[in-house]
Protein backbone atom coordinates (compact mmCIF):
# COMPACT_ATOMS: atom_id res chain seq x y z
CA UNK A 1 0.00 0.00 0.00
CA UNK A 2 2.98 2.31 0.39
CA UNK A 3 4.49 1.50 -3.03
CA UNK A 4 3.91 5.14 -4.09
CA UNK A 5 6.48 6.15 -1.49
CA UNK A 6 9.23 4.14 -3.22
CA UNK A 7 11.64 6.42 -5.07
CA UNK A 8 12.72 5.69 -8.62
CA UNK A 9 16.38 4.84 -9.29
CA UNK A 10 18.39 7.87 -10.38
CA UNK A 11 18.76 6.75 -13.98
CA UNK A 12 16.95 7.66 -17.24
CA UNK A 13 16.10 3.97 -17.74
CA UNK A 14 14.30 3.68 -14.44
CA UNK A 15 12.08 0.88 -15.76
CA UNK A 16 11.85 -1.42 -18.80
CA UNK A 17 9.17 0.68 -20.53
CA UNK A 18 11.28 3.82 -20.36
CA UNK A 19 14.32 1.84 -21.51
CA UNK A 20 12.41 0.73 -24.64
CA UNK A 21 11.42 4.32 -25.39
CA UNK A 22 15.01 5.56 -25.11
CA UNK A 23 16.39 2.71 -27.21
CA UNK A 24 14.04 3.64 -30.06
CA UNK A 25 16.13 6.80 -30.45
CA UNK A 26 19.27 4.85 -31.46
CA UNK A 27 20.56 5.79 -34.94
CA UNK A 28 19.11 3.09 -37.17
CA UNK A 29 21.56 3.53 -40.07
CA UNK A 30 24.73 3.80 -37.93
CA UNK A 31 25.35 0.44 -36.23
CA UNK A 32 28.73 1.47 -34.83
CA UNK A 33 27.36 4.59 -33.15
CA UNK A 34 24.28 2.71 -31.99
CA UNK A 35 26.34 -0.06 -30.37
CA UNK A 36 28.54 2.49 -28.63
CA UNK A 37 25.40 4.07 -27.17
CA UNK A 38 24.05 0.71 -25.98
CA UNK A 39 27.41 -0.03 -24.34
CA UNK A 40 27.32 3.38 -22.62
CA UNK A 41 23.78 2.68 -21.38
CA UNK A 42 24.92 -0.66 -19.95
CA UNK A 43 27.82 1.00 -18.16
CA UNK A 44 25.76 3.77 -16.59
CA UNK A 45 22.89 1.42 -15.72
CA UNK A 46 25.26 -1.05 -14.03
CA UNK A 47 26.73 1.71 -11.90
CA UNK A 48 23.39 3.02 -10.66
CA UNK A 49 22.13 1.69 -7.31
CA UNK A 50 18.53 1.44 -6.19
CA UNK A 51 17.13 -1.00 -8.73
CA UNK A 52 15.07 -3.94 -7.58
CA UNK A 53 16.31 -7.25 -8.99
CA UNK A 54 13.37 -7.84 -11.36
CA UNK A 55 13.74 -4.56 -13.33
CA UNK A 56 17.54 -4.89 -13.12
CA UNK A 57 17.36 -8.20 -14.99
CA UNK A 58 14.64 -7.03 -17.41
CA UNK A 59 16.53 -3.89 -18.47
CA UNK A 60 19.84 -5.77 -18.76
CA UNK A 61 18.23 -8.34 -21.04
CA UNK A 62 16.62 -5.62 -23.13
CA UNK A 63 19.92 -3.77 -23.61
CA UNK A 64 21.66 -7.03 -24.46
CA UNK A 65 19.00 -8.01 -27.03
CA UNK A 66 19.16 -4.55 -28.60
CA UNK A 67 22.92 -4.75 -29.02
CA UNK A 68 23.11 -8.29 -30.43
CA UNK A 69 22.08 -7.54 -34.07
CA UNK A 70 24.30 -4.45 -34.06
CA UNK A 71 27.17 -6.58 -32.83
CA UNK A 72 26.54 -9.17 -35.55
CA UNK A 73 26.66 -6.53 -38.28
CA UNK A 74 29.89 -4.98 -37.00
CA UNK A 75 31.49 -8.40 -36.66
CA UNK A 76 30.54 -9.14 -40.27
CA UNK A 77 32.23 -5.90 -41.34
CA UNK A 78 35.31 -6.65 -39.24
CA UNK A 79 35.73 -10.17 -40.59
CA UNK A 80 35.57 -8.84 -44.14
CA UNK A 81 38.90 -7.06 -43.53
CA UNK A 82 40.34 -8.17 -40.18
CA UNK A 83 43.73 -6.46 -40.49
CA UNK A 84 45.55 -6.44 -37.19
CA UNK A 85 46.35 -2.72 -37.13
CA UNK A 86 43.87 -1.21 -39.55
CA UNK A 87 42.25 1.84 -37.90
CA UNK A 88 38.67 1.10 -38.93
CA UNK A 89 39.06 -2.60 -38.17
CA UNK A 90 40.39 -1.79 -34.71
CA UNK A 91 37.52 0.63 -34.15
CA UNK A 92 35.01 -2.08 -34.99
CA UNK A 93 36.83 -4.66 -32.85
CA UNK A 94 36.97 -2.36 -29.82
CA UNK A 95 33.26 -1.55 -30.10
CA UNK A 96 32.25 -5.24 -30.17
CA UNK A 97 34.70 -6.16 -27.42
CA UNK A 98 33.55 -3.32 -25.15
CA UNK A 99 29.93 -4.39 -25.60
CA UNK A 100 30.72 -8.02 -24.70
CA UNK A 101 32.58 -6.91 -21.56
CA UNK A 102 29.74 -4.66 -20.43
CA UNK A 103 27.13 -7.34 -21.06
CA UNK A 104 29.12 -9.83 -19.01
CA UNK A 105 29.72 -7.34 -16.19
CA UNK A 106 26.07 -6.30 -16.02
CA UNK A 107 24.77 -9.86 -15.95
CA UNK A 108 27.39 -10.65 -13.29
CA UNK A 109 25.91 -7.87 -11.18
CA UNK A 110 22.44 -9.39 -11.63
CA UNK A 111 23.79 -12.77 -10.50
CA UNK A 112 25.46 -11.21 -7.46
CA UNK A 113 22.26 -9.46 -6.43
CA UNK A 114 20.31 -12.68 -6.93
CA UNK A 115 22.68 -14.55 -4.61
CA UNK A 116 22.17 -11.80 -1.99
CA UNK A 117 18.38 -12.17 -2.12
CA UNK A 118 17.12 -14.09 0.89
CA UNK A 119 13.93 -15.28 -0.79
CA UNK A 120 13.94 -14.35 -4.49
CA UNK A 121 10.54 -14.58 -6.23
CA UNK A 122 9.93 -17.74 -8.24
CA UNK A 123 9.62 -15.85 -11.54
CA UNK A 124 13.13 -14.46 -11.05
CA UNK A 125 14.58 -17.86 -10.13
CA UNK A 126 13.11 -19.24 -13.38
CA UNK A 127 15.01 -16.60 -15.38
CA UNK A 128 18.37 -17.16 -13.72
CA UNK A 129 19.46 -20.04 -16.02
CA UNK A 130 18.96 -17.72 -19.02
CA UNK A 131 20.90 -14.96 -17.27
CA UNK A 132 23.71 -17.40 -16.52
CA UNK A 133 23.78 -18.68 -20.12
CA UNK A 134 23.96 -15.14 -21.49
CA UNK A 135 26.68 -14.23 -19.01
CA UNK A 136 28.82 -17.23 -19.98
CA UNK A 137 28.24 -16.52 -23.67
CA UNK A 138 29.28 -12.88 -23.27
CA UNK A 139 32.52 -14.05 -21.63
CA UNK A 140 33.05 -16.54 -24.47
CA UNK A 141 32.41 -13.79 -27.04
CA UNK A 142 35.05 -11.68 -25.31
CA UNK A 143 37.42 -14.66 -25.45
CA UNK A 144 36.68 -15.21 -29.14
CA UNK A 145 37.40 -11.58 -30.00
CA UNK A 146 40.71 -11.59 -28.14
CA UNK A 147 41.70 -14.83 -29.88
CA UNK A 148 40.92 -13.17 -33.23
CA UNK A 149 43.68 -10.68 -32.46
CA UNK A 150 46.00 -13.34 -30.99
CA UNK A 151 46.11 -11.66 -27.57
CA UNK A 152 46.74 -13.27 -24.20
CA UNK A 153 43.30 -13.77 -22.69
CA UNK A 154 42.31 -11.54 -19.81
CA UNK A 155 42.33 -13.34 -16.44
CA UNK A 156 38.77 -12.13 -15.78
CA UNK A 157 37.49 -14.37 -18.58
CA UNK A 158 38.59 -17.61 -16.90
CA UNK A 159 37.56 -16.30 -13.50
CA UNK A 160 34.08 -15.41 -14.75
CA UNK A 161 33.55 -18.63 -16.68
CA UNK A 162 34.52 -20.88 -13.77
CA UNK A 163 32.85 -18.85 -11.02
CA UNK A 164 29.45 -18.60 -12.68
CA UNK A 165 29.48 -22.14 -14.02
CA UNK A 166 30.22 -23.39 -10.51
CA UNK A 167 27.23 -21.44 -9.21
CA UNK A 168 25.08 -23.13 -11.86
CA UNK A 169 26.32 -26.54 -10.70
CA UNK A 170 25.73 -25.76 -7.03
CA UNK A 171 22.26 -24.37 -7.78
CA UNK A 172 21.29 -27.41 -9.84
CA UNK A 173 20.71 -25.76 -13.22
CA UNK A 174 24.04 -26.46 -15.00
CA UNK A 175 22.20 -28.75 -17.46
CA UNK A 176 18.95 -26.80 -17.65
CA UNK A 177 18.16 -26.29 -21.34
CA UNK A 178 16.99 -22.81 -22.34
CA UNK A 179 16.74 -20.60 -25.42
CA UNK A 180 19.45 -17.98 -25.00
CA UNK A 181 17.78 -15.28 -27.14
CA UNK A 182 14.37 -14.86 -28.81
CA UNK A 183 14.35 -16.49 -32.23
CA UNK A 184 17.28 -18.82 -31.56
CA UNK A 185 16.61 -22.37 -32.73
CA UNK A 186 19.33 -24.09 -30.67
CA UNK A 187 18.70 -24.79 -27.00
CA UNK A 188 21.66 -24.51 -24.67
CA UNK A 189 22.65 -24.69 -21.01
CA UNK A 190 25.35 -23.22 -18.74
CA UNK A 191 27.43 -26.40 -19.16
CA UNK A 192 27.16 -26.26 -22.95
CA UNK A 193 28.19 -22.61 -23.01
CA UNK A 194 31.27 -23.42 -20.92
CA UNK A 195 32.13 -26.37 -23.15
CA UNK A 196 31.75 -24.27 -26.29
CA UNK A 197 34.28 -21.76 -24.94
CA UNK A 198 36.69 -24.50 -23.87
CA UNK A 199 36.45 -26.21 -27.27
CA UNK A 200 37.27 -22.95 -29.04
CA UNK A 201 40.33 -22.45 -26.86
CA UNK A 202 41.51 -26.02 -27.54
CA UNK A 203 41.10 -25.54 -31.31
CA UNK A 204 44.54 -23.92 -31.66
CA UNK A 205 42.99 -20.52 -32.54
CA UNK A 206 46.45 -18.99 -32.92
CA UNK A 207 46.68 -21.02 -36.13
CA UNK A 208 43.33 -19.80 -37.48
CA UNK A 209 42.40 -16.65 -39.37
CA UNK A 210 39.79 -14.44 -37.61
CA UNK A 211 36.95 -15.68 -39.83
CA UNK A 212 38.06 -19.27 -39.14
CA UNK A 213 37.90 -18.58 -35.40
CA UNK A 214 34.30 -17.47 -35.92
CA UNK A 215 33.45 -20.58 -37.96
CA UNK A 216 35.06 -22.80 -35.28
CA UNK A 217 32.95 -21.12 -32.61
CA UNK A 218 29.78 -21.73 -34.63
CA UNK A 219 30.70 -25.35 -35.31
CA UNK A 220 31.36 -25.86 -31.60
CA UNK A 221 27.82 -24.64 -30.87
CA UNK A 222 26.44 -27.34 -33.20
CA UNK A 223 28.73 -30.09 -31.94
CA UNK A 224 28.59 -29.37 -28.21
CA UNK A 225 26.09 -32.18 -27.53
CA UNK A 226 28.85 -34.63 -28.55
CA UNK A 227 31.43 -33.18 -26.13
CA UNK A 228 32.35 -35.05 -22.98
CA UNK A 229 32.38 -33.47 -19.50
CA UNK A 230 33.01 -35.24 -16.19
CA UNK A 231 34.49 -34.70 -12.74
CA UNK A 232 36.63 -37.84 -12.99
CA UNK A 233 39.34 -38.81 -15.53
CA UNK A 234 37.97 -40.32 -18.74
CA UNK A 235 39.57 -41.60 -21.94
CA UNK A 236 37.33 -39.32 -24.00
CA UNK A 237 38.14 -36.30 -21.82
CA UNK A 238 41.90 -35.68 -22.00
CA UNK A 239 41.76 -32.03 -20.89
CA UNK A 240 40.88 -30.49 -17.55
CA UNK A 241 40.06 -27.22 -15.82
CA UNK A 242 40.09 -26.44 -12.12
CA UNK A 243 37.15 -24.33 -10.97
CA UNK A 244 39.19 -23.30 -7.91
CA UNK A 245 42.02 -21.95 -10.05
CA UNK A 246 40.90 -19.77 -12.99
CA UNK A 247 43.49 -20.69 -15.58
CA UNK A 248 43.46 -21.99 -19.15
CA UNK A 249 42.66 -25.69 -19.72
CA UNK A 250 45.54 -28.15 -19.69
CA UNK A 251 46.18 -31.72 -20.78
CA UNK A 252 45.43 -34.11 -17.93
CA UNK A 253 48.23 -36.60 -18.56
CA UNK A 254 48.03 -40.25 -17.60
CA UNK A 255 47.52 -40.00 -13.83
CA UNK A 256 46.35 -36.52 -12.81
CA UNK A 257 46.36 -35.58 -9.15
CA UNK A 258 42.68 -34.99 -8.45
CA UNK A 259 41.23 -31.99 -6.64
CA UNK A 260 37.54 -31.18 -5.91
CA UNK A 261 37.44 -28.38 -8.48
CA UNK A 262 38.74 -30.41 -11.42
CA UNK A 263 36.47 -31.06 -14.39
CA UNK A 264 37.55 -33.08 -17.42
CA UNK A 265 36.36 -32.52 -20.98
CA UNK A 266 36.99 -33.60 -24.55
CA UNK A 267 35.62 -33.27 -28.07
CA UNK A 268 36.70 -36.57 -29.65
CA UNK A 269 33.17 -37.97 -29.88
CA UNK A 270 32.36 -35.14 -32.32
CA UNK A 271 35.06 -36.28 -34.78
CA UNK A 272 32.85 -38.77 -36.73
CA UNK A 273 30.25 -36.04 -37.22
CA UNK A 274 32.92 -33.58 -38.40
CA UNK A 275 34.20 -36.19 -40.87
CA UNK A 276 30.68 -36.75 -42.18
CA UNK A 277 30.10 -33.02 -42.71
CA UNK A 278 33.51 -32.60 -44.36
CA UNK A 279 32.70 -35.47 -46.73
CA UNK A 280 29.36 -33.85 -47.60
CA UNK A 281 31.15 -30.56 -48.16
CA UNK A 282 33.70 -32.10 -50.52
CA UNK A 283 30.86 -33.62 -52.55
CA UNK A 284 28.98 -30.32 -52.66
CA UNK A 285 25.95 -31.49 -50.66
CA UNK A 286 26.41 -29.39 -47.55
CA UNK A 287 23.04 -27.60 -47.72
CA UNK A 288 22.12 -28.38 -44.12
CA UNK A 289 25.39 -26.96 -42.88
CA UNK A 290 24.60 -23.49 -44.22
CA UNK A 291 23.73 -22.84 -40.59
CA UNK A 292 27.47 -22.40 -39.96
CA UNK A 293 27.09 -19.14 -41.90
CA UNK A 294 26.17 -18.32 -45.49
CA UNK A 295 28.88 -15.65 -45.53
CA UNK A 296 31.60 -18.32 -45.38
CA UNK A 297 32.54 -20.30 -48.49
CA UNK A 298 32.11 -24.11 -48.52
CA UNK A 299 35.87 -24.46 -49.09
CA UNK A 300 36.53 -22.19 -46.12
CA UNK A 301 34.30 -24.31 -43.90
CA UNK A 302 36.01 -27.45 -45.17
CA UNK A 303 39.41 -26.08 -44.13
CA UNK A 304 38.09 -25.44 -40.61
CA UNK A 305 36.38 -28.83 -40.38
CA UNK A 306 39.64 -30.59 -41.21
CA UNK A 307 41.49 -28.41 -38.72
CA UNK A 308 39.03 -29.30 -35.94
CA UNK A 309 39.31 -33.00 -36.75
CA UNK A 310 43.00 -32.65 -35.98
CA UNK A 311 42.72 -30.62 -32.77
CA UNK A 312 39.59 -32.11 -31.23
CA UNK A 313 40.97 -35.65 -31.19
CA UNK A 314 42.39 -37.56 -28.25
CA UNK A 315 45.99 -37.13 -29.42
CA UNK A 316 47.66 -34.17 -27.75
CA UNK A 317 49.37 -32.06 -30.41
CA UNK A 318 52.49 -30.10 -29.70
CA UNK A 319 55.47 -28.80 -31.61
CA UNK A 320 57.80 -31.69 -32.42
CA UNK A 321 60.84 -29.83 -33.73
CA UNK A 322 63.13 -27.66 -31.68
CA UNK A 323 63.78 -24.19 -33.00
CA UNK A 324 67.09 -22.40 -32.60
CA UNK A 325 67.19 -18.70 -31.89
CA UNK A 326 68.58 -16.58 -34.67
CA UNK A 327 68.60 -12.89 -35.51
CA UNK A 328 68.69 -11.95 -39.19
CA UNK A 329 66.74 -10.07 -41.84
CA UNK A 330 64.67 -11.95 -44.39
CA UNK A 331 62.85 -10.69 -47.46
CA UNK A 332 59.15 -11.45 -47.61
CA UNK A 333 56.74 -11.08 -50.52
CA UNK A 334 53.10 -12.09 -50.46
CA UNK A 335 50.48 -13.18 -52.93
CA UNK A 336 50.30 -16.13 -55.30
CA UNK A 337 51.01 -14.14 -58.48
CA UNK A 338 54.10 -12.38 -57.09
CA UNK A 339 55.53 -15.61 -55.69
CA UNK A 340 54.93 -17.60 -58.87
CA UNK A 341 57.07 -15.08 -60.79
CA UNK A 342 59.95 -15.21 -58.30
CA UNK A 343 60.41 -18.92 -57.64
CA UNK A 344 62.30 -21.23 -60.00
CA UNK A 345 60.25 -21.80 -63.15
CA UNK A 346 60.32 -23.95 -66.25
CA UNK A 347 61.63 -21.87 -69.15
CA UNK A 348 58.78 -21.38 -71.58
CA UNK A 349 61.08 -21.76 -74.56
CA UNK A 350 61.65 -25.37 -73.43
CA UNK A 351 57.98 -26.32 -73.43
CA UNK A 352 57.09 -28.66 -76.29
CA UNK A 353 53.83 -28.14 -78.17
CA UNK A 354 53.46 -24.36 -77.75
CA UNK A 355 53.22 -22.10 -80.78
CA UNK A 356 55.34 -18.94 -80.98
CA UNK A 357 52.22 -16.89 -80.30
CA UNK A 358 51.33 -18.93 -77.22
CA UNK A 359 54.89 -18.75 -75.90
CA UNK A 360 54.92 -14.97 -76.38
CA UNK A 361 51.57 -14.56 -74.59
CA UNK A 362 52.63 -16.76 -71.67
CA UNK A 363 55.87 -14.82 -71.30
CA UNK A 364 53.94 -11.57 -71.22
CA UNK A 365 51.46 -12.82 -68.63
CA UNK A 366 54.11 -14.44 -66.43
CA UNK A 367 56.52 -11.50 -66.51
CA UNK A 368 59.25 -13.49 -68.24
CA UNK A 369 61.41 -11.30 -70.49
CA UNK A 370 60.46 -7.97 -68.94
CA UNK A 371 63.01 -5.18 -68.60
CA UNK A 372 65.05 -4.90 -65.44
CA UNK A 373 62.91 -2.02 -64.15
CA UNK A 374 59.65 -3.94 -64.76
CA UNK A 375 60.98 -7.07 -63.03
CA UNK A 376 61.48 -5.30 -59.70
CA UNK A 377 59.29 -6.52 -56.88
CA UNK A 378 58.42 -4.99 -53.54
CA UNK A 379 59.67 -7.06 -50.60
CA UNK A 380 59.29 -6.36 -46.90
CA UNK A 381 62.14 -6.85 -44.43
CA UNK A 382 61.16 -9.05 -41.49
CA UNK A 383 63.32 -9.79 -38.45
CA UNK A 384 63.95 -13.54 -38.17
CA UNK A 385 63.82 -14.74 -34.54
CA UNK A 386 64.01 -18.53 -34.67
CA UNK A 387 64.33 -21.30 -37.22
CA UNK A 388 63.70 -25.05 -37.56
CA UNK A 389 63.73 -27.50 -40.44
CA UNK A 390 60.12 -26.79 -41.38
CA UNK A 391 59.33 -23.42 -39.88
CA UNK A 392 60.53 -20.06 -38.70
CA UNK A 393 59.43 -17.28 -36.37
CA UNK A 394 59.73 -13.62 -37.30
CA UNK A 395 58.71 -10.18 -36.10
CA UNK A 396 56.34 -8.52 -38.54
CA UNK A 397 56.93 -4.93 -39.65
CA UNK A 398 54.07 -2.42 -39.48
CA UNK A 399 53.54 -2.60 -43.26
CA UNK A 400 52.68 -6.30 -43.13
CA UNK A 401 49.58 -5.68 -41.01
CA UNK A 402 47.68 -4.70 -44.15
CA UNK A 403 47.85 -8.26 -45.54
CA UNK A 404 49.33 -10.74 -43.07
CA UNK A 405 46.84 -13.24 -41.65
CA UNK A 406 46.68 -16.92 -40.86
CA UNK A 407 46.88 -18.89 -44.08
CA UNK A 408 48.51 -16.09 -46.09
CA UNK A 409 51.05 -17.29 -48.65
CA UNK A 410 54.56 -15.81 -48.58
CA UNK A 411 57.76 -16.00 -50.50
CA UNK A 412 60.85 -16.04 -48.25
CA UNK A 413 64.49 -15.35 -49.03
CA UNK A 414 67.56 -14.65 -46.93
CA UNK A 415 69.29 -11.38 -47.74
CA UNK A 416 72.19 -13.11 -49.52
CA UNK A 417 70.28 -16.15 -50.81
CA UNK A 418 69.46 -16.68 -54.45
CA UNK A 419 66.43 -18.98 -54.24
CA UNK A 420 62.99 -18.20 -52.87
CA UNK A 421 61.18 -20.53 -50.48
CA UNK A 422 57.41 -20.76 -50.20
CA UNK A 423 55.78 -20.53 -46.77
CA UNK A 424 52.41 -20.03 -45.12
CA UNK A 425 51.62 -18.01 -41.98
CA UNK A 426 50.42 -20.54 -39.42
CA UNK A 427 50.53 -18.66 -36.11
CA UNK A 428 50.24 -15.05 -34.97
CA UNK A 429 50.81 -13.59 -31.52
CA UNK A 430 50.37 -10.01 -30.37
CA UNK A 431 52.65 -9.17 -27.43
CA UNK A 432 52.14 -6.63 -24.64
CA UNK A 433 53.87 -3.94 -26.74
CA UNK A 434 51.43 -4.56 -29.61
CA UNK A 435 54.15 -6.13 -31.75
CA UNK A 436 53.02 -9.04 -33.89
CA UNK A 437 55.07 -12.24 -34.06
CA UNK A 438 54.45 -14.67 -36.91
CA UNK A 439 55.06 -18.40 -37.11
CA UNK A 440 55.59 -19.47 -40.72
CA UNK A 441 55.48 -23.04 -41.99
CA UNK A 442 58.00 -23.64 -44.79
CA UNK A 443 55.97 -25.45 -47.44
CA UNK A 444 59.03 -26.05 -49.58
CA UNK A 445 62.55 -24.78 -50.16
CA UNK A 446 62.42 -25.94 -53.77
CA UNK A 447 59.22 -24.67 -55.38
CA UNK A 448 58.75 -24.96 -59.13
CA UNK A 449 56.55 -22.60 -61.11
CA UNK A 450 54.95 -24.14 -64.22
CA UNK A 451 51.94 -23.68 -66.47
CA UNK A 452 49.16 -26.21 -66.84
CA UNK A 453 46.75 -26.58 -69.74
CA UNK A 454 43.08 -27.32 -68.98
CA UNK A 455 42.05 -30.60 -70.59
CA UNK A 456 39.16 -32.32 -68.88
CA UNK A 457 36.32 -32.22 -66.37
CA UNK A 458 35.41 -28.84 -64.89
CA UNK A 459 37.13 -26.77 -67.57
CA UNK A 460 34.11 -24.48 -67.76
CA UNK A 461 34.59 -23.52 -64.10
CA UNK A 462 38.36 -23.18 -64.33
CA UNK A 463 37.93 -20.95 -67.38
CA UNK A 464 36.45 -18.21 -65.22
CA UNK A 465 39.76 -17.54 -63.49
CA UNK A 466 40.55 -14.58 -65.75
CA UNK A 467 38.22 -12.25 -67.63
CA UNK A 468 39.56 -11.64 -71.11
CA UNK A 469 38.81 -12.47 -74.73
CA UNK A 470 40.18 -15.33 -76.78
CA UNK A 471 40.31 -19.02 -75.98
CA UNK A 472 44.02 -18.85 -75.13
CA UNK A 473 43.39 -17.06 -71.85
CA UNK A 474 40.92 -19.73 -70.80
CA UNK A 475 43.21 -22.71 -71.45
CA UNK A 476 46.27 -22.07 -69.28
CA UNK A 477 46.82 -21.59 -65.54
CA UNK A 478 49.99 -20.81 -63.57
CA UNK A 479 50.70 -23.20 -60.68
CA UNK A 480 53.48 -23.78 -58.15
CA UNK A 481 54.55 -27.37 -57.53
CA UNK A 482 55.52 -28.20 -53.96
CA UNK A 483 57.72 -31.33 -53.71
CA UNK A 484 57.24 -33.76 -50.84
CA UNK A 485 59.46 -34.07 -47.75
CA UNK A 486 62.04 -35.94 -49.84
CA UNK A 487 62.12 -33.16 -52.48
CA UNK A 488 60.41 -35.49 -54.92
CA UNK A 489 57.60 -34.48 -57.26
CA UNK A 490 56.13 -37.99 -57.24
CA UNK A 491 53.91 -37.07 -54.26
CA UNK A 492 53.95 -33.32 -54.74
CA UNK A 493 51.07 -30.95 -54.01
CA UNK A 494 50.24 -27.83 -55.97
CA UNK A 495 49.30 -24.20 -55.41
CA UNK A 496 46.72 -22.70 -57.77
CA UNK A 497 44.85 -19.43 -57.95
CA UNK A 498 41.60 -19.26 -55.97
CA UNK A 499 38.64 -20.78 -57.75
CA UNK A 500 40.74 -23.10 -59.91
CA UNK A 501 40.14 -26.33 -58.00
CA UNK A 502 37.59 -28.70 -59.53
CA UNK A 503 37.52 -32.30 -58.24
CA UNK A 504 38.79 -34.76 -60.88
CA UNK A 505 39.75 -31.96 -63.30
CA UNK A 506 42.52 -33.03 -65.70
CA UNK A 507 45.41 -30.78 -66.75
CA UNK A 508 48.57 -31.09 -68.77
CA UNK A 509 51.60 -29.90 -66.81
CA UNK A 510 53.74 -27.92 -69.28
CA UNK A 511 57.20 -29.14 -68.31
CA UNK A 512 59.09 -29.34 -71.60
CA UNK A 513 59.68 -32.83 -72.90
CA UNK A 514 58.57 -34.21 -69.51
CA UNK A 515 55.05 -32.77 -69.76
CA UNK A 516 52.47 -35.12 -68.24
CA UNK A 517 48.77 -35.11 -67.42
CA UNK A 518 47.56 -34.74 -63.85
CA UNK A 519 44.20 -35.12 -62.11
CA UNK A 520 43.15 -33.01 -59.12
CA UNK A 521 42.10 -35.24 -56.22
CA UNK A 522 41.53 -33.04 -53.16
CA UNK A 523 41.61 -29.59 -51.58
CA UNK A 524 44.12 -29.26 -48.73
CA UNK A 525 43.91 -25.57 -47.84
CA UNK A 526 42.82 -22.24 -49.21
CA UNK A 527 43.74 -18.60 -48.75
CA UNK A 528 42.53 -15.29 -50.13
CA UNK A 529 44.25 -15.81 -53.49
CA UNK A 530 45.27 -19.48 -53.68
CA UNK A 531 44.26 -23.08 -53.16
CA UNK A 532 46.60 -25.91 -52.16
CA UNK A 533 45.47 -29.11 -53.83
CA UNK A 534 46.39 -32.77 -54.05
CA UNK A 535 46.85 -34.33 -57.46
CA UNK A 536 47.98 -37.55 -59.06
CA UNK A 537 50.14 -38.12 -62.14
CA UNK A 538 48.32 -39.97 -64.89
CA UNK A 539 49.97 -42.72 -66.85
CA UNK A 540 51.06 -41.68 -70.33
CA UNK A 541 48.91 -43.19 -73.03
Amino acid sequence: MFSWLESKPDHPMFDAEEARRLLKELPKDQPLKALDEVTAWLNSFRGTPGFRLEPRIAITMLLDETGQPLCAELLRQYLAEPHLRDFRGMRLWHAIHAFAKEVAATYAQCMAEYRDEKAPPEEITERVPIVCVRLLRALAEQMKLELMRYLDLEHDIWDGLYQHYRFAEESGFADTMVTAYPGHAIHTSPRRELLRALALYQSSPETLAPEQVEVSYRIAARMVSFFGFTDTPDDNCPYFIDLDHPMAPAHAGKEPQLTPGMRFFGMSRAIPRLEEIAHQNERGILNEERRFGNEFTPDGKLTVLKHLQQYWGDIYLHRLQERRNISADIEVVHGFKAISKLVVHIELDQVVGLSDEETSMLKKRSGVGLTEVEEKYVAENWMLQDLSTTGLGALMPQAASSWAKIGALCGLKGRNASQWWVGMIRRLKTDSQNKVHAGIEILTKKPLSVWVRVLGKGAEKVSNWETSSGSFDYDYLPVILLPDAHNSYVNATMLMESGSFVPDAIFEAMMGEKSRNIKLTGLLAEGDDYEQVKFEWLEAE
